[in-house]
């Protein structure tokens, strides 16, 4: 007999109750999959509670470039092994930084499986995540010295 699924809207309604004044939006999306947008200040914060109510591992960090907005959107993507009922739960926390000096805290920290991909948003969107253990190339080559390339304003030479 498997455990039974702890709602979307209880995880929701929990996360309003603990962090309120350091979340700008926390909705269900869809079954399965929960939005959670805090101030950029209280990331940190709000991952440690995000990680402490059991998601445990992040899946991937994704950038995401708003040039017309001046801000990058970086987006955890959470989940859980360790509790069967939030296992089949998404959850999404969404942090706007300023794009011409993109700063966040890292959150290797909270979910050590967030390394890696942050490492990718630094390289791929010039990131910066500050207290980030080896912030080093990962994708790209080592002579390249162009703008973060996955940002949308970046045009590449066409090849003859």
């Amino acid at each position: 007999m498997t455990a039974p699924a702890v709602p979307e809207e209880e995880i929701v309604s929990t996360l309003k109750g603990q962090l309120g004044n350091a979340l700008k939006d926390a909705r269900v999306e869809r079954r399965g999959r929960i939005s959670v947008i805090p101030l950029r200040e209280t990331v940190r914060e709000v991952a440690a509670s995000l990680q402490r109510l059991g998601f445990d591992h992040a899946i991937a960090v994704a950038g995401v470039d708003y040039p017309n907005e001046k801000s990058i959107e970086v987006v955890y993507l959470v989940s859980s092994y360790s509790h069967d009922e939030l296992k089949h739960i998404v959850l999404s926390l969404k942090v706007q930084v300023d794009r011409e000096s993109p700063r966040l805290p890292t959150l290797t920290t909270i979910w050590e499986s967030a390394n890696l991909f942050e490492r990718e948003a630094h390289e791929m969107f010039g990131v910066n995540f500050e207290g980030h253990p080896n912030l080093q190339k990962l994708l790209l080559q080592d002579n390249w010295e162009g703008p973060p390339p996955m940002r949308k304003d970046v045009t590449f030479p066409e090849l003859a």
